[in-house]
């Protein structure tokens, strides 16, 4: 990391509906309706009204470098038909995946493919910037899999403690509130100006690309790296130092957190090992020999000292008895 610049990256997931229609809002009751008219119900089926996929999104605090990085939908084969990936094909810019899978969960596979993806779209920044990739404790998020490959590419992967992403994770507290809120109205937009109340699912979600891109281009997240902490501790929001209990920033050591530390962090049935996490910091551990190693060794190492003996002398025979 000597020499290099910082880019923080956060990773975050989030559920997208396929209807946004049954939220809470204002309802005229039926005696304030004018006369002669009555509540018109939507026509949602009750599969679209659970329908979920799931939006794999990177933000940073770089504005420049905001727009080269990826943004990933998982959805599962029932919801991504074949028929709607090719009608999407038109709609996806580039920069975003559609990834058709089993299930619409990110699981420690598709986040593996996700850092590749990730390392692909910033290698033009390899060179000046070290890629510090901030992640929650989920546990798809942990595994000795995703460590090994995020030190092979060169990325440091960043834990926000378990149950302080609400407080800690740009994602949280900056993003996903503001997508969720420009999702609902966009939805309820479409379906006003719908005249039979329903959204084709490629018309809804060429507008979720729409939006998330919008989004996640148009705005600078410097502000939220800085308030939750992650850049630096003078510009820590008063809020975190509040949840937190302290009246200043306090400085932390720059030594990785010990096994005991990191145990806290960590949900409680994890087994992540301390030295798989830090794996990137730690003092590579030197091989053990292996036997065939040592035995070559030490015959070599005999060879030197002298001929090769067995160890026994040559029997003399005893004198014949006349």
């Amino acid at each position: 990391m000597a020499g290099k610049l910082p880019l923080f990256v956060n990773m975050d997931e989030t559920s997208i509906a396929y209807n946004y229609g049954s939220g809470k809002g204002f309802v005229v009751s039926k005696r304030s309706l004018p006369l002669g008219k009555t509540h018109g119900k939507a026509s949602v089926s009750s599969a679209d009204a659970k329908a979920r996929i799931s939006l794999l999104g990177f933000v940073t605090h770089d504005s420049a470098i905001q727009p080269k990085l990826p943004q990933i939908m998982i959805g599962n084969e029932r919801r991504f038909t074949k028929k709607l990936m090719k009608d999407l094909a038109g709609h996806t810019p580039a920069g975003y995946y559609l990834w058709r899978e089993k299930s619409s969960w990110n699981t420690h596979s598709l986040m593996r493919k996700a850092i590749c993806i990730l390392v692909k779209h910033l290698k033009d920044y390899s060179d000046t910037h070290q890629i510090v990739l901030v992640l929650d404790v989920a546990s798809c998020h942990l595994h000795a899999s995703i460590c090994s490959l995020a030190k092979q590419k060169g990325v440091i992967l960043l834990y926000i403690p378990g149950k302080l992403t609400w407080l800690l994770q740009p994602a949280d507290t900056h993003v996903f509130c503001r997508l969720k809120r420009r999702l609902r109205q966009a939805w309820l937009d479409l379906a006003v100006g719908s005249a039979s109340g329903m959204i084709s699912h490629c018309e809804w979600l060429a507008e979720v690309i729409k939006i998330s891109r919008s989004l996640v281009n148009g705005i600078s997240w410097q502000n939220a790296f800085e308030s939750d902490g992650l850049m630096d501790n003078v510009k820590i929001s008063k809020r975190v130092l509040t949840e937190m209990g302290w009246s200043h920033p306090i400085m932390q050591p720059a030594s990785i957190p010990s096994a005991e530390q990191l145990k806290v962090i960590l949900p409680q049935r994890s087994k992540m090992a301390h030295s798989m996490m830090f794996n990137w910091a730690l003092p590579k551990a030197k091989p053990k020999a292996k036997p065939k190693a040592k035995a070559a060794f030490a015959a070599s190492s005999s060879s030197a000292a002298g001929p090769i003996s067995s160890y026994t002398r040559a029997k003399k025979k005893a004198p014949a008895i006349d």
